[in-house]
Order: structure tokens, then C-alpha cells, then sequence
């Protein structure tokens, strides 16, 4: 049995939380914000079936295999992950699954024994971090933290505002986040940050829709560092996009604790995404003390 599945589009979004939100897990990689603003990567494709969301990564299908997101629904996972490969066998391919959790990869291997290569990947591993800890960075873990948050409002406190970002905001986080792409463009992969300014020009245009809140400091009444994010359930908030003027210390500190004060409030766990297998971001991420991992797996059909 094929899927009859369509483009993710804005108007979609809220449809495909009410399962994401559910089954999810809290996971990046099922926010619809994502799927949407990420669709020049992935080419998200979507349908809703028989109570579960069905998702292709249409753009990371090949001449072998069809790439899928894990189903999204109550009931039978085992026979929702069956209309995934029905729909890959359907196109002539075998299934492949590039970031199904722990969770969903022990369904589908206790449904289809042998019949899958799983792989744990750590390098799609997601931080999950407290709330608290993000907000307060308490004990003596963090106490270099609180130190550099001192120095910054020392140093810079009577010159910074920090505030909630609003309409009135989004010009000028746009044209920051285009200054900060030409001034990192020699450090970073350039490839990636054009993808990374497209996907930030098409979240900053719709913010309402997509359910962004964000946070601007402005240094001398001008914005020198922004984030914003979006709430993947009730529990997990995903932080999509962080940018920061390195000139000011500890101002990505001060960021990320005063946007966990102004938009976190209300969750437990802040979802740090990914390190992708970079050696000096892992150690950042590693260094706020997750409470956990959220570990995923390539899983493809043999």
C-alpha cells in the first residue's frame, strides 16, 4: 500500500504537531518547523493515514532507497512501519531510516528481525539540558559560567539591553544574522551557511505562524547577538538559531541564560540539537552537563 504524500507547507504545520508533539520524543528532527524551513535540504513529504503522520525525505531518496522519518501515531507502529515499506517497495527501493530513536528502532527490529542494518550514530545524538540549568547554571560545574556573565554585564551592562524579540526586531536580526555570516564565512563550511541564511530568512519572515520566540541583545542600541526557537511539546523546547558578536565575552552565555529566562519558561528540558561530529562543538555541549542524550540510528533495509 503506497502513501499519497504532499509537500510540507506552512499551512500544514499545525496538523503534523498534533502527532509530532505526541509521539516525537522531543526530537529536532520531527519538528515541523524544521521539516518546513529545512524542505531545500530534506524535501519533506508528508501524509496522514490510518491515525499516524508519515514523513519522506524526499531529497535524500536515491537509485536504491527511499528515506523516511519514523511514524507518528497510537496504536500499531509495527504495521505503520509495514505501509513504509510497502510504499518503498512500491517505488522499487528499500526502506532507509536516518534518525529513528531508540525507541523506534527496537519497534521496527522486533517487527522485522535481521531484516535491518541499525547503527547507532553519535554524532546525531541530541543534548537534552535542564531548564534550570540553562536558566541559573548553578554549582560549582558552571561557576566559570557565572563568572564570564559577570564579567559581560560588568564590562558591557550599562550599554546592553536585552529583550524579547518582537516584529519591531526582525529587520535588524535579519540584517545581524547576514553581518555575522560574512564575518564567520572564512572559519565555517560556506555551503552551509547559505542554506543556514536561507532557512533563517524564510523562519524570521514567518515567526507567528511557525510559534518562533526569540531574543535580541542589543550593545550601544544595536543587535549584536539574537536567538530564537519553538516549542516541540510541552516539555522540550528546541533552540534553532543562536548568533553572537565573539567581541563581546560571554555574550553567547549571557544569551543563552537570559533566552532561557524569557522563552523557556514553562518547559523542563532545552533541546541543545545535535553536534554533528564537530570536535569543538561536541565539547561545548558536553561542557552544560545534558541530562541526557537523545540517541538516534541509521537504520536501512538489507
Amino acid at each position: 500500500m503506497g502513501m499519497d504524500l504532499k509537500p510540507v507547507t506552512l499551512d500544514d504545520i499545525r496538523s503534523i504537531y498534533r502527532y509530532t508533539s505526541l509521539y516525537g520524543e522531543g526530537c529536532c528532527q520531527h519538528s515541523p518547523v524544521s521539516m518546513w524551513s529545512l524542505y531545500e535540504k530534506y524535501g519533506d513529504s508528508f501524509c496522514i493515514q490510518d491515525g499516524f503522520l508519515y514523513v519522506c525525505r524526499e531529497h535524500l531518496c536515491d537509485d536504491d532507497y527511499r528515506v523516511y522519518l519514523a511514524p507518528f501515531g497510537a496504536g500499531d507502529v509495527a504495521g505503520a512501519f509495514e505501509t513504509i515499506l510497502s510504499d518503498a517497495h512500491s517505488h522499487g527501493k528499500k526502506a532507509k531510516f536516518i534518525t529513528l530513536t531508540e525507541k523506534y528502532a527496537g519497534i521496527l527490529n522486533e517487527a522485522y528481525p535481521g531484516q535491518f542494518e541499525c547503527v547507532n550514530d553519535r554524532d546525531l545524538a541530541e543534548y537534552i539540558i535542564s531548564m534550570e540549568t540553562m536558566r541559573d547554571f548553578p554549582g560549582k560545574f558552571h561557576a566559570r559560567r557565572r563568572t564570564e556573565i559577570r564579567s559581560f554585564w560588568r564590562d558591557f551592562g550599562d550599554r546592553t539591553e536585552v529583550h524579547v524579540m518582537t516584529a519591531n526586531d526582525l529587520e535588524e536580526v535579519l540584517d545581524y544574522a547576514v553581518e555575522w555570516m560574512n564575518t564567520y564565512s572564512e572559519t565555517h563550511d560556506e555551503e552551509a551557511l547559505e542554506r543556514e541564511l536561507v532557512c533563517i530568512r524564510r523562519q524570521i519572515a514567518h515567526t507567528d505562524d511557525l510559534g518562533i520566540t526569540g531574543t535580541v541583545i542589543r550593545i550601544d542600541g544595536n543587535v549584536r547577538a539574537f536567538c530564537y526557537g519553538v516549542g516541540l511539546d510541552d516539555d522540550y523546547y528546541d533552540v534553532l538559531i543562536e548568533k553572537g558578536d565573539r567581541e563581546y565575552p560571554g555574550i553567547y552565555r549571557v544569551l543563552r541564560q537570559e533566552s532561557t529566562r524569557l522563552n523557556v519558561d514553562g518547559y523542563k528540558y532545552v533541546n541543545f540539537e545535535e553536534d554533528v561530529g564537530v570536535p569543538g562543538l561536541r565539547r561545548l555541549k558536553e561542557s552544560y552537563g545534558p541530562e541526557f542524550l537523545i540517541g538516534k540510528y541509521r537504520v536501512t533495509e538489507r
